[in-house]
């Protein structure tokens, strides 16, 4: 018997990463490390890189995540920190 779950959609997957994030404030990653490392303590085991990638992108549209270049050109995601007032 399979355990195949549903394909998550695109915001399935920006749930996912945000939930990661509210928990692991600090947390920085690669899209690979997203897939491989964040998304499995969702439940989401086989996700695309491109629907990560897309989902990635919505959350810097709408000003929540960041992209962090490195000089290697690896591009990390992180929470863009908020200051308390």
């Amino acid at each position: 018997m399979k355990n195949d779950k549903p394909v998550p959609d695109r915001d399935q997957l920006q749930d996912a990463v945000l939930h990661y994030l509210r928990n692991n404030p600090n947390a920085a990653d690669s899209l690979q490390g997203i897939i491989n490392w964040w998304l499995p303590k969702q439940g989401y085991e086989k996700v695309g890189m491109e629907s990560v990638y897309q989902a990635l992108e919505q959350l810097i549209a709408a000003g929540v995540v960041e992209k962090v270049p490195l000089v290697d050109g690896t591009v990390l995601y992180r929470l863009i920190a908020r200051i308390e007032e």
